[in-house]
């Protein structure tokens, strides 16, 4: 069975849509796998920072440093 040009063109686009289609599936998994990397980076991250800020002195143990009495002259406003 022979086919038609016009049959040709349709299977020609055809085949050209599934080019198309897979190579977006294709990209779209690339980008599924950076996303999944990007977001065991960014989980790491934050774990180490959490982990820091545990093991950080907090404010509040510190101890306050007194205040320095006041020196010098004090001016009056008539």
């Amino acid at each position: 069975m022979t086919l038609t040009n016009l049959e040709r063109e349709l299977l020609s686009c055809v085949e050209e849509l599934g080019k198309g289609v897979s190579d977006c599936m294709t990209r779209l998994a690339e980008q599924e796998d950076m996303l999944a990397k990007l977001q065991k980076d960014l989980r790491a991250s934050l774990s180490g920072l959490e982990s820091s800020l545990q093991d950080a002195p907090s404010l509040e143990t510190t101890e306050a440093q007194p205040e320095k009495p006041v020196r010098g002259f004090l001016r009056r406003s008539k």
